[in-house]
């Protein structure tokens, strides 16, 4: 497999591993390519912002850290794996100029965006709101964010937009209406060219788990498919075990819907790498 481009480290707090340990196990699993993307802390947001929002990202002191330590690896494992910088950031609507510096100020190969939270309900996990008796409303607010970080500018790759049927239950009053967004998600990704993460936490809970309305991955999966939608394959590492978790399976799945080939970037630069 070419690559997985969604590896956490220890400096975010919530992951085990050093980054030698993450690199050689892709190595180990046959990958030409390692791309971390850490978690960024949301100290870029506001004084008041941050009070209300839990963090479980780099602080602005080991972000330098961060990246001193991979243009190290690189060096070191030049010849044996490729190895690319970049980061997991939350998109937080309204707050695209705070950010914009930050991703500025470093040569990143990469940014993942992911939402992790939608400030109209509360600025608590998306786990939380699967309380909501009507989670059609939740499912409106995330793609429409979601929507907004694609048209944003900012970032290259959406990570996991299968976060949300992985930790809310499926809309009682409107059961077609993930399969709506996840299409007019995908229309604006392909308008924007922007790149979608195929996360294999979302790849197997559709092997485990049905809401029994259909299957809203393989809806993913047919959408990038036929709309000819870049992706990345993620396996969301926060273990070095992890590392490459179900590619073999996955790139079955993606060859089905005649998808080919995986993004991977330099220095914000896409290039499309075949499945082998």
């Amino acid at each position: 497999m070419p690559a997985d481009y969604h590896i956490h480290t220890a400096y975010c707090g919530h992951a085990r591993g050093s980054i030698d340990q993450y690199i050689e196990s892709a190595i180990a699993q046959g990958l030409r390519e390692i791309g971390f993307s850490d978690h960024l802390g949301r100290y870029y947001l506001t004084s008041s912002q941050r009070r209300r929002h839990r963090d479980w990202g780099m602080d602005a002191k080991k972000l330098e850290h961060y990246i001193g330590d991979l243009l190290e690896a690189k060096e070191s494992y030049k010849g044996r794996i490729t190895i690319s910088i970049g980061l997991e950031v939350d998109y937080v609507e309204g707050c695209e100029a705070l950010l914009e510096p930050i991703l500025g100020r470093y040569s990143f190969d990469f940014i993942l965006c992911s939402v992790h939270c939608l400030p109209r309900f509360s600025w608590n996990h998306l786990a939380d709101y699967a309380r909501y008796a009507d989670t059609s409303v939740i499912y409106t607010e995330y793609f429409r964010v979601v929507r907004s970080a694609i048209g944003s500018g900012l970032f290259h790759i959406l990570a996991h937009p299968d976060l949300i049927w992985r930790t809310i239950g499926w809309p009682a009053c409107e059961t077609s209406l993930p399969f709506h967004e996840i299409a007019e998600m995908t229309a604006a990704a392909k308008a924007a060219n922007h790149v979608i993460e195929i996360n294999t936490g979302g790849f197997r809970w559709s092997q485990e788990n049905s809401f029994g309305y259909g299957d809203p991955f393989a809806v993913l999966l047919d959408q990038c498919g036929t709309l000819g939608i870049p992706v990345t394959l993620g396996s969301d590492a926060h273990k070095p075990e992890d590392v490459g978790r179900l590619f073999p399976e996955l790139r079955s799945a993606l060859r089905r819907r005649s998808i080919t080939g995986v993004a991977c970037f330099t220095a914000g630069r896409p290039r499309i790498e075949p499945l082998s």
